[in-house]
């Protein structure tokens, strides 16, 4: 880990040079209250309105309810429906008390449908009660840095202290949609699930799913190319939200829209998601594996170790223009051998206009052991250090002792 210490090394320059025959786009118009587009990939937010208004999120908290049992349980475990899971109203799929559902399916339902009830089910299952798993989902929230946000339930209902922002929404999209299972459900157009009740009917009844996001849809007047997910949310107090991504070649970008009327969501989406896409470049300013300087090691047996870039990064820019961007590198100092390959021994930090908008680890490229000198050293040393301790400690009890012997004398009792 860096400390406090660090050595502010070379510094490099690097000036991006992006100019395209076309001018900047103009900053996009939505009729939601808030919005925001962000880069799936590097965090980066794009666009923003309002970002930082406290909103009810209706079920597109059940994004992290999701996140939250992924988290916490394997898809085939098996979820007993309880009488208090089937009675939160709103958008539900008829589950009944004693119905035993896979994990599995209680996600397509929750994410596709909209399922409160199942939303409860889960909560109940993987926290112990739906108390247990609203503490969950706040702390996981805080851990992905959501800090403007608070949870009370797992479906969205509204409550007055249960809120998000557009900014904290997306972060926590982001997140999910790199779970790779989580990915596979909200990207689902259409699944069925078979339905095993408690009381005996006549063969297996099934129900089928079709994913209310209609931008994923295959076929549709609001379908939109490329598009990857994740999940649609309402009720009077919230009005219509919207959480959808979307793939262009390499680039990936997610939309955030709150508090918007009738088909206005899929249109804003839309108008987010284009200005993401042409109003701004990916340009990538390191490639992982590079390079970047020599730190000195103490008592290694080399003197020096290559530290190299721990993964590439790019950085969207405005689709017109000239770029200014600086990267600084800094190395932790004072190391001392051994040194591990792939230690974290600084940073690469990129600047632009001062402004720091991303840093990258620097790993050690190799392993550096200690030189046998180092060792003998460390080794005297350590013996002295305890002999030092088994010297006072010897002291001390020998003190002890004889303060004993000579109360004992003056009372006249020899022990």
């Amino acid at each position: 880990m860096l400390n406090s210490k660090l050595l502010y090394g070379m510094l490099f320059t690097v000036i991006l040079v992006i100019s395209l025959p076309v001018m900047a786009c103009a900053q996009p118009e939505i009729a939601a209250e808030t919005g925001l587009v962000m880069d799936v990939d590097n965090g980066q937010v794009l666009f923003a309105k309002g970002a930082d208004q406290k909103m009810y999120p209706a079920s597109t908290t059940k994004i992290l309810t999701a996140l939250v049992a992924l988290k916490n349980c394997s898809l085939n475990e098996t979820v007993t429906v309880s009488e208090k899971a089937v009675l939160p109203g709103g958008s539900a799929v008829g589950l009944q008390p004693g119905e035993r559902l896979s994990v599995r399916d209680i996600l397509y339902a929750m994410m596709l449908s909209s399922a409160n009830d199942g939303a409860d089910a889960l909560a109940e299952h993987v926290g112990g009660s739906e108390e247990g798993f609203v503490a969950m989902m706040n702390q996981e929230a805080l851990n992905l840095g959501a800090t403007n946000s608070h949870f009370t339930n797992p479906h969205g209902l509204p409550d007055p202290e249960h809120y998000t922002t557009a900014r904290d929404l997306a972060i926590i999209a982001r997140a999910a949609m790199q779970n790779p299972t989580f990915r596979k459900i909200v990207g689902t157009y259409h699944y069925r699930m078979e339905r095993y009740l408690p009381k005996p009917v006549d063969g297996i009844p099934q129900v089928d799913f079709v994913n209310h996001n209609r931008m994923i849809w295959p076929s549709s007047m609001f379908s939109y190319e490329g598009a990857t997910g994740i999940k649609t949310g309402y009720t009077v107090e919230a009005g219509q939200c919207l959480v959808v991504s979307a793939r262009r070649g390499e680039r990936e970008l997610l939309s955030v829209v709150m508090k918007c009327q009738g088909y206005d969501v899929y249109k804003d989406s839309k108008t987010l998601l284009d200005y993401g896409f042409s109003a701004f470049t990916p340009a990538e300013l390191v490639k992982s594996g590079v390079r970047m300087a020599n730190v000195q090691v103490d008592g290694g047996k080399d003197d020096q170790v290559a530290v190299v870039t721990g993964k590439s990064f790019y950085y969207n820019f405005p689709a017109a223009g000239k770029v200014n961007v600086t990267r600084k590198v800094e190395l932790k100092k004072d190391l001392h051998a051994p040194v591990y390959r792939e230690d974290r021994v600084g940073a690469l930090v990129f600047y632009e206009d001062n402004r720091e908008i991303g840093r990258v680890s620097l790993l050690a490229y190799k392993t550096v052991g200690a030189s046998f000198l180092w060792r003998w050293w460390y080794a005297l040393l350590t013996a002295a250090v305890l002999l030092l301790i088994f010297v006072v400690l010897r002291v001390k009890f020998l003190l002890h002792r004889r303060k004993i012997v000579r109360r004992s004398r003056a009372s006249g009792v020899i022990r």
